[in-house]
């Protein structure tokens, strides 16, 4: 539920400018974290991951082995996250202070609305897999047949 928020922070652009983020209350039900203390808090909180974005931009599987201290002061000092129940469970924005919109993501970018297609699941595949993803690991099959779908 904190992808469409990483998705707007690509959108803005790497910014240490005071920003809200409004989410449906249902995303804070699934990424609750404000302050994190480790990585595996900083893949479930809003904040955390949009200001990570905002500065570094967007986190892969190696950004979790420590916290980003810059990320989390900013997150804490910089941006304010705001629950909304007007927009979609999945749904992010991204705006100014005094309300401007800067950035909307309805669905995220490997969502069922919006799936990520062959090259991008391969991709995906990769990141995660590791050694596992290497063209003699385990995963080639999968890859190989990742290769051969489209959507």
């Amino acid at each position: 539920m904190a992808h469409s928020s990483i998705e707007c922070a690509l959108r803005v652009g790497r910014t240490k400018a005071p920003l809200v983020i409004r989410v449906h209350p249902r995303a804070r039900q699934a990424a609750p974290h404000d302050e994190v203390a480790d990585g595996l808090q900083a893949k479930f909180s809003i904040p955390y991951l949009t200001a990570f974005t905002l500065l570094r931009g967007a986190p892969d599987v190696g950004s979790f082995a420590t916290v980003d201290a810059a990320a989390g002061e900013h997150a804490s000092v910089r941006l304010r996250l705001v629950e909304d129940a007007g927009l979609g469970e999945s749904e992010a924005r991204l705006e100014r202070p005094g309300g401007e919109p800067l950035a909307t993501v309805e669905y995220a970018l490997g969502s069922p609305r919006r799936p990520l297609d062959a090259e991008g699941l391969q991709a995906k595949v990769r990141a995660l897999g590791g050694p596992a993803a290497l063209p003699d690991g385990p995963a080639a099959d999968l890859l190989a047949e990742l290769g051969r779908c489209s959507t």
